[in-house]
């Protein structure tokens, strides 16, 4: 007969849930603007880039959705998506807008390549890996699990952490990677992680969270070491 901790376990197992995780550059980048890219992006004519306390934004993260192997329903009816950021500050928990701002386009007709700014980034195209087995963090599982009975039990709970895979860098769907504590599943799209190619991090090797209500509002969060 099982244990109570090793039922728990073989829940959680039912609960994992596929993922597009980045590749990010190692390959030949494409000519299509319209494809996913670290620090390009693209925008209508005339939309230019966003601006914030009087200076550009620059693109972050370009996905193009159709490239995921897994998309998240907040994302089905969306074709592109440009995440942009302030040149100046991480606007840690601010609102949308305030610093950091996403752009999504239901169609990809009629966007063309934005100027690139000069930043201390690197560009890098992106190729989507498709995962089956995401899982989430110790904290983040207890909304979807009681885990009381794989706390008490030092193998089961050595087994939470080491038999389960979960993805820290950048990745659509699958759940948040939680660092310092529950990152909260609700909603959740996608995370940015600290990419060293494209020589960007969030404070200390940290990520970014982004997710988005029913009613369409993005909200962004971040977690470092």
């Amino acid at each position: 007969m099982k244990s109570e901790s090793a039922l728990v376990l073989e829940e959680l197992r039912s609960k994992l849930r596929p993922a597009s995780v980045a590749q990010v550059g190692g390959f030949r980048p494409s000519a299509d603007p319209l494809t996913s890219w670290f620090l390009k992006g693209v925008s209508l004519a005339g939309e230019g880039l966003p601006v914030w306390r009087g200076k550009p934004m620059f693109p972050l993260l370009q996905i193009r959705i159709d490239e995921l192997p897994v998309i998240p329903e907040q994302l089905e009816n969306v074709a592109l998506l440009v995440l942009f950021h302030n040149m100046e500050s991480h606007p840690f928990d601010q609102p949308h807008g305030e610093g950091w701002l996403i752009r999504e386009y239901a169609t990809l007709e009629g966007l063309e390549l934005l100027p690139e700014l000069v930043t201390p980034y690197r560009a890098f195209p992106v190729r989507w890996l498709s995962v089956n087995d995401d899982t989430p963090g110790w904290e983040d599982a207890w909304d979807i699990l009681d885990l009381s009975a794989v706390n008490d039990d030092e193998s089961a709970s050595d087994s939470f952490f080491e038999d389960f895979s979960r993805y820290g860098g950048t990745k659509v769907g699958g759940y948040p990677a939680e660092i310092q504590h529950g990152v909260g599943l609700e909603d959740f799209v996608f995370q940015v992680g600290s990419e060293e190619k494209v020589n960007w991090m969030w404070a200390d090797n940290g990520i970014g969270y982004f997710h988005k209500s029913p009613d369409g509002v993005w909200r962004f969060s971040c977690q470092f070491y």
